[in-house]
């Protein structure tokens, strides 16, 4: 066994599918405001992970990663509180019936992720002990999916769906057993045919809601949200092995990673795509789209920017045409005296109603009557920012007696931005703004709103629920998260 360098707890527990990102985070943002509080034990309060999980990869870990001699997996899952001992008992009694291996099983039943058992096969089996766990023979598969009853020839069968999983076990036990499931039988000399329209047919075609697909979204959600290379770098890489076929191996880490996420292999010193199934779902059209998805996501951000700029230019521009007449004007009243002095004073005091909010010389009627606090809310993001930014500003000078129209459309501009955070998968950010609109708000029902859509959501909801039983007050949150 190679020795392995120790990673931070978060980091091990993040490789091993055990915790997201998101929730290392959050942990850390916890543990920021008390420094005394163990990372894991935050983890533990907040109902992610078992005690004795969290003790296992903290303590025990480092010393297996040491170990030339390793007990079998079923040891480490029951050891790490990922299986318990029934599970366990029962998984090992229908392993002999079916012949499949225990790890696999468990990710067939939903009691482990792929992610953690490969993270388990990685560093705890040696190289020659691996590829016989992750190559059952074809004559198990065959005996245990019965498909001597489906095929005139089950190993000629069997080689077709090779053809398209490339060995991967799962992949190839779940195209087994659509062909196990499927109502015909498949004579002699059909099998690439046949083989070709189940996959096309129960694999490939709507594959999200497909029996593999939460499979596949794993695998999805990992190359478009990598932590750990840019995505658009491996989206890159990917696009460049599919269109040439294969490529020369390098020593990037946008390599490692694709080989990790099992959407390449490397033989004899070249990069080519697993298996035909993947080449299919996540094909160059496919790839193209989220490469155009990202380019317009960072030209989005960059607009922000350049839109504020030109806005700056363009009031200082305003401000230079409005000084060339007050110096003109200045003339006029020398000559013409007391008689025009009057209106011009009224005219001077107008002009500057707003500049007074920019210049920070507030008060109550000032800010009620601003255009900040009387018009709708602007469509333009570059602007929504400026208006929260100013009415924010203003309330802090003005505590006690920020008007309600005010607070209203700040209000309104706060739940537009808590959105905004979210499509950029800022959830955390996105639930800090939500939960600071009040119960008498006019958008509080909104807050509440987007506030229940995450908590219930299947993508966001754990960080959320996690996220708001580590903080103490949320309006907005209050009805979902004390039922």
């Amino acid at each position: 066994m190679e020795n392995v360098v120790v990673k931070p707890l978060g980091r091990v527990l993040e490789q091993a599918g055990l915790i997201s990102n998101f929730q290392i985070h959050t942990a850390l943002k916890i543990q920021s405001h008390n420094h005394q509080v163990k990372f894991g034990t935050i983890l533990v309060k907040q109902g992610i992970l078992k005690q004795k999980t969290v003790d296992f990869f903290a303590e025990q870990w480092p010393q297996l990663l040491q170990q030339q001699k390793t007990q079998p997996l079923g040891y480490y899952f029951q050891e790490a509180a990922l299986l318990d001992p029934q599970q366990l008992e029962a998984l090992l009694k229908e392993q002999q019936q079916i012949e499949m291996l225990l790890g696999e099983l468990a990710v067939e039943k939903g009691l482990l992720r792929i992610k953690t058992l490969n993270f388990f096969l990685e560093h705890l089996v040696n190289t020659d002990n691996k590829q016989k766990l992750l190559s059952p023979s074809q004559q198990e598969i065959i005996k245990s999916l019965h498909l001597e009853t489906k095929s005139a020839s089950p190993y000629s069968l069997l080689k077709e769906v090779f053809e398209w999983t490339g060995g991967h076990p799962l992949l190839t036990r779940r195209l087994c057993q659509v062909i196990s499931d499927a109502d015909y039988f498949i004579p002699s000399g059909m099998e690439a045919t046949l083989v070709e329209k189940l996959v096309q047919e129960r694999v490939i075609y709507n594959w999200t809601n497909q029996a593999i697909g939460e499979y596949l979204k794993t695998i999805q959600e990992h190359l478009l949200n990598n932590t750990v290379c840019l995505p658009k770098m491996l989206l890159e890489m990917y696009l460049q092995i599919l269109q040439q076929g294969e490529i020369t191996s390098d020593r990037s880490q946008e390599k490692k990673e694709l080989i990790k996420l099992g959407l390449i292999i490397e033989q004899e010193n070249k990069l080519k795509v697993s298996n035909r199934i993947y080449q299919s779902i996540f094909n160059s059209d496919w790839v193209k789209q989220q490469l155009l998805a990202l380019e317009e996501k960072s030209s989005t951000r960059a607009n922000k920017i350049e839109k504020i700029t030109p806005k700056k230019q363009t009031i200082s521009k305003v401000i230079q045409n409005k000084n060339e007449p007050l110096t003109q004007i200045a003339a006029l009243i020398s000559a013409l005296g007391l008689l025009i002095i009057s209106p011009l004073v009224v005219f001077f005091n107008n002009s500057q109603h707003k500049v007074t909010l920019e210049n920070d010389s507030l008060d109550f009627l000032s800010l009620s009557k601003s255009t900040l606090c009387t018009e709708p809310i602007p469509t333009e993001k570059a602007i929504l920012q400026d208006w929260r930014i100013r009415l924010e500003q203003a309330k802090q000078k003005l505590p006690e007696h920020f008007p309600e129209s005010c607070q209203s459309n700040l209000d309104k501009l706060i739940v537009l931005n808590a959105l905004e955070l979210g499509k950029e998968n800022r959830v955390l950010d996105g639930i800090n703004d939500l939960c600071q609109i009040g119960a008498m708000s006019e958008s509080f029902n909104q807050a509440q709103f987007w506030l229940s859509r995450w908590y219930n959501s299947a993508y966001w909801g754990e960080q959320t629920q996690s996220y708001l039983r580590s903080i103490n007050d949320c309006p907005a949150a209050e009805k979902f998260t004390n039922n």
